[in-house]
């Protein structure tokens, strides 16, 4: 290998390639894939932050629909204590007029029972005096 001047001449025009197009091509390509590289790395974090976010509010969601349902449940308890409360108030009412009832009807049945006995009695008395007096040809 022989060194001559051609070396010199090359070195000057690397070195002067070098010089422009660094300015022109190498740094706007290495800002480039700076950008490109702060772009995904922002993006990943902010797709981690908003995954964290939802599976928060996922969270927070759950939590309110299990309170939720609670307080359904205790509404839904204290409907069904004021039904069976209502219900017992329906049939002690229902049976205390049953019971009203009843007794008037017993007391119905005795007072017809009792003028039954009296209109037999004296239908009794009646035929009792009007055999005697066919019997006895005379009043008794």
């Amino acid at each position: 290998m022989e060194l001559n001047a051609t070396i010199f001449l090359q070195a000057a025009i690397f070195f002067v390639l070098v010089g422009w197009l660094t300015p022109t091509l190498f740094d706007p390509f290495l800002k480039l894939f700076e950008e490109r590289e702060r772009r995904i790395v922002g993006a990943a974090h902010e797709a981690k932050r908003l995954s964290g976010s939802a599976d928060e509010r996922a969270l927070l969601i759950e939590q309110k629909t299990k309170d939720a349902q609670a307080e359904a449940r205790k509404v839904l308890s204290e409907l069904r204590a004021k039904a069976t409360e209502r219900e017992a108030e329906i049939v002690a009412a229902a049976r205390s007029k049953a019971g009203e009832r009843l007794e008037e009807a017993r007391a119905d049945l005795f007072e017809t029972t009792e003028e039954a006995r009296r209109a037999l009695k004296e239908q009794a008395k009646g035929l009792s005096d009007d055999i005697a007096h066919k019997i006895l040809g005379r009043a008794a």
